[in-house]
C-alpha cells in the first residue's frame, strides 16, 4: 500500500471535504434548534409550518447531513494518507452526494419561503412580495450555492490525469476529462467564439441573478421618501371641548350697625374663603382633548392636514402620488421589532388609521433597516421621522451613531418608544452619545407637538411608564428632533390593542398622527433647497 503520498493534490482535495464535513455536522446539530427559534421568534409560523411538516422535513434533512459529514470526514483522511483507486472512488461518490444534499436544502428552502408568501408573512415586519422573498431566498441559498460550485471544482480535480495516475499507479499521456474542461476553460475550447459566447452568456446570467442582487442588499438600496403634495392646514379638526364655569355673582347686603357696639356683626366675605379659591380654579376655562373623534377628511381622496393654507390636504414642498411610510431602525437588541409581524400589526394599524382620518395614501407594507441605510437617502429625500423600540440592550457601532446624528441635525425625527425599564436605561444613555450637546429634557404641555393636528391637553397620553410619566425630547435649533415617548405607546396600535381601553388606544394613536404631522411640516421647511 502506498501512503503519505509526497505530492500537494491530497491536501487540495482532503482539507476542502473536511471543512465540508464539519459544516454539514455543525448543520445536523443546530437546525432543529434554529427551526425552533425562528418559529418562537416570528408566531405567524407556527401553524403554516406545522401544516406543512417543515419540522419533520429539516429533522430529516439534518440526519442526513449528519450522516454524511461522518462519511465525508473519513473519506477526507483517506485521501490524505492512502492513495488507492477506490479512495478516489469514494471521495467522488462523496461529491455526487454533495450534489443531492444541495439539492434537497435549496427545496427545503424554497418550500418554507413559499409559505411566507403564501401566507403573507414577513420575517421582519417590512411586508411580503416576490421581491421579498426572493432576497431571503438568496440570503439562505448562495452558501449552498458557494458549496456546490467548491464540490464541482474538486470533482474536475479528481478527474485529471495527474490524480487518477497518483491514486490508481495508472499512467497515460492522454489528457483526462479533468484536463480537457480546464483547458477548454483556458482556452475557449474548439470553437473559441461559441465558447466565450457561452462563457459570457453564464457570466451575465450570474451577474443579473446573484451578484447584483448581493450588492445592492450589502451596500444597501434606499427608495427615496416622498411626502404626499398639495395643500392643507394646520388643524385639521378641532378635538378640544371648551368647557367654562361661570361664577354667578350675589349682591352683597348692607347692614346698618352700631360701630361702638361691644356685638361683632362681621360677615365673613365668602370671595376670601378657600372655598371661593376652590371655586375660582373650577370657573377656568378647561380644554378637554377628545382622541376618539376623526379628523375632517376634505374632497377627493386628501385629509386636510398639512401646510401651506386651506386645501384638500398636504404640503406645497411634496411630491405628487405619494404614499406615507413607517420605516422603523433595525440594531442588535431584543424587542427592536416587537409587535411589528403579521398579527400584531402594529405598524400597519397605525398606519391604516392614519389613512382612515386623513385620507392620504399610505404604503401597503412597514419597512424597516439597520441605521447605516440613513445615509444612503438623497438629501431632502430622508424619512421626516423614523420610528425605534425596544425592549433590552441597544448595541450600535460608533458609526451609526453618527450616522443617526447626522440625520437628527439634517432635519430628521426619531420618534422612540419604550418597551422595558430596562430600555429606558440603555436608550438614555444613548440618545447622550447621539446628541452629547443637548439633554433629553421633558416637553411641556402646551408644546406645538402636543396641539397640531390633534390637541392634547395633559400632554402625550400615559400607559405603562415603563421610563417614567412624561414623554421627553431632544430639541436642536427650536425643533424637536428626538421624541420620547416612556410608556410602549405602540403597544396600543397593536390588534386587539393589547386589552387597552378604546378611548385610551385611540389617543395612542393620535399621537402618532401629531408625530407625523409635526416631523413632516419641520422636515420639509428645512430640507427645501434640496429639492429647488
Amino acid at each position: 500500500m502506498r501512503t503519505r503520498p509526497s505530492t500537494y493534490w491530497p491536501i487540495i482535495l482532503g482539507f476542502p471535504l473536511a471543512v465540508l464535513a464539519g459544516l454539514l455536522g455543525r448543520h445536523a446539530l443546530t437546525l432543529p434548534d434554529l427551526y425552533h427559534r425562528v418559529v418562537a421568534a416570528h408566531k405567524a409560523l407556527q401553524i403554516p409550518f406545522l401544516q406543512a411538516d417543515i419540522l419533520g422535513s429539516v429533522l430529516v434533512y439534518g440526519r442526513v447531513c449528519g450522516g454524511a459529514a461522518i462519511v465525508f470526514l473519513i473519506t477526507a483522511f483517506l485521501v490524505l494518507f492512502v492513495t488507492r483507486g477506490w479512495v478516489l472512488w469514494l471521495y467522488r461518490k462523496c461529491c455526487l452526494t454533495s450534489y443531492v444534499l444541495g439539492l434537497l436544502a435549496i427545496m427545503l428552502i424554497n418550500r418554507a419561503t413559499a409559505i411566507l408568501l403564501e401566507n403573507n408573512i414577513s420575517l421582519d415586519g417590512g411586508g411580503v412580495n416576490p421581491v421579498t422573498v426572493f432576497f431571503v431566498r438568496l440570503h439562505l441559498l448562495w452558501p449552498v450555492a458557494a458549496g456546490m460550485m467548491l464540490v464541482g471544482v474538486l470533482q474536475v480535480i479528481t478527474l485529471r490525469r495527474k490524480v487518477m495516475a497518483l491514486y490508481t499507479g495508472i499512467h497515460d499521456e492522454r489528457p483526462a476529462p479533468g484536463d480537457r474542461v480546464l483547458e477548454n476553460l483556458l482556452s475557449n475550447g474548439r470553437d473559441p467564439r461559441f465558447r466565450k459566447s457561452v462563457l459570457a452568456s453564464i457570466g451575465l446570467h450570474i451577474m443579473v441573478i446573484l451578484v447584483i442582487p448581493w450588492l445592492l442588499t450589502a451596500r444597501g438600496c434606499v427608495e427615496p421618501y416622498r411626502v404626499p403634495k398639495g395643500q392643507g392646514t394646520p388643524t385639521v379638526a378641532s378635538s378640544v371641548k371648551i368647557v367654562k364655569q361661570v361664577k354667578a355673582k350675589k349682591k352683597k347686603k348692607k347692614f346698618m350697625l352700631n360701630p361702638h357696639s361691644a356685638i361683632s356683626f362681621h360677615i365673613p366675605d365668602l370671595d376670601d374663603s378657600k372655598v371661593n379659591e376652590q371655586v375660582e380654579k373650577d370657573s377656568q376655562v378647561t380644554y378637554v382633548a377628545d382622541p376618539t373623534r376623526v379628523l375632517s377628511q376634505g374632497r377627493g381622496s386628501g385629509g386636510k392636514m398639512g401646510a401651506g393654507g386651506k386645501g384638500p390636504g398636504g404640503w406645497p414642498d411634496g411630491m405628487e402620488n405619494a404614499k406615507v411610510r413607517f420605516i422603523r431602525l433595525e440594531y442588535n437588541g431584543a424587542g427592536w421589532d416587537d409587535g411589528m409581524d403579521a398579527v400584531s400589526r402594529a405598524d400597519m394599524n397605525f398606519l391604516d388609521e392614519f389613512r382612515r382620518q386623513t385620507g392620504f395614501k399610505t404604503a401597503a407594507q412597514s419597512e424597516s433597516h439597520p441605521i447605516a441605510m440613513l445615509r444612503k437617502y438623497p438629501k431632502g429625500f430622508a424619512p421626516p421621522f423614523v420610528f425605534m423600540a425596544g425592549s433590552g440592550d441597544i448595541n450600535v457601532t460608533q458609526g451609526d451613531v453618527k450616522i443617526l446624528r447626522d440625520y437628527l441635525m439634517d432635519g430628521g425625527m426619531l420618534f422612540a418608544d419604550c418597551g422595558s425599564p430596562r430600555w429606558d436605561r440603555n436608550f438614555r444613555n444613548f440618545i447622550r452619545s447621539v446628541c452629547p450637546g443637548e439633554p433629553l429634557v421633558e416637553i411641556s404641555d402646551d408644546d406645538p407637538i402636543f396641539q397640531m393636528p390633534v390637541v392634547f391637553a395633559n400632554g402625550a397620553p400615559p400607559l405603562w411608564h415603563h421610563g417614567g410619566w412624561r414623554a421627553m425630547g431632544v430639541k436642536h435649533n427650536g425643533r424637536w428632533c428626538v421624541f420620547y415617548h416612556p410608556g410602549d405607546i405602540h403597544d396600543a396600535w397593536k390588534s386587539g390593542r393589547t386589552g387597552m381601553d378604546p378611548k385610551m388606544a385611540a389617543g395612542a394613536i393620535n399621537m402618532g398622527v401629531n408625530i407625523i404631522y409635526y416631523s413632516f411640516t419641520h422636515y420639509l421647511e428645512l430640507t427645501h433647497k434640496y429639492r429647488k
